[in-house]
């Protein structure tokens, strides 16, 4: 024991410091297990960081395309009612053109929703996957080092 049980008239036990780790067993330490747990826990965060990349760029191109639609669209409006010679005709189709960008908006909200769903799922699902394989790793290094243990404290 670190204290050797002498008080010499303090409040505390004197502590003999040379002896404080005597009574500590310091457990088996595998550093390639460790090293290799944490390359696969750097493999798994890069995957997830592909896979999230990979989705936002998936849905910055259709953002693009779906800018690129809605000019085209705009300038055909604008030829239309600038050929149309009834005001009526000219607020109706301004109209409709306004309901359908509306709807198509939505839509790509919607899309742009599930991307973003879909991507996050995908990530966590991958680190997730990562963060059981790792406790497995870690049940399986105390099952593997405490027969040792067990068998060392018979002898």
């Amino acid at each position: 024991m670190a204290a050797n049980g002498k008080t010499n008239g303090a409040m505390f036990p004197e502590w003999d410091f040379t002896k404080v780790w005597a009574d500590m067993k310091m457990p088996e330490f595998n550093v390639d297990a460790m090293v290799a747990a944490q390359q696969k826990n750097m493999e798994a965060l890069n995957l997830a960081n592909k896979t999230v990349v990979e989705s936002w760029q998936g849905f910055a191109k259709k953002q693009a395309e779906l800018w690129q639609a809605a000019l085209e669209d705009t300038g055909v409006l604008a030829q239309d009612v600038a050929a149309t010679k009834e005001p009526t005709d000219k607020v109706a189709k301004q109209a409709a053109f306004a309901k359908t960008a509306f709807e198509n908006s939505l839509s790509s909200a919607r899309e742009a929703q599930e991307i973003a769903a879909k991507s996050a799922n995908m990530a966590v699902d991958i680190v997730s996957k990562r963060m059981v394989e790792g406790l497995d790793e870690v049940v399986s290094y105390v099952e593997k080092t405490a027969p040792k243990k067990a068998a060392a404290a018979a002898k």
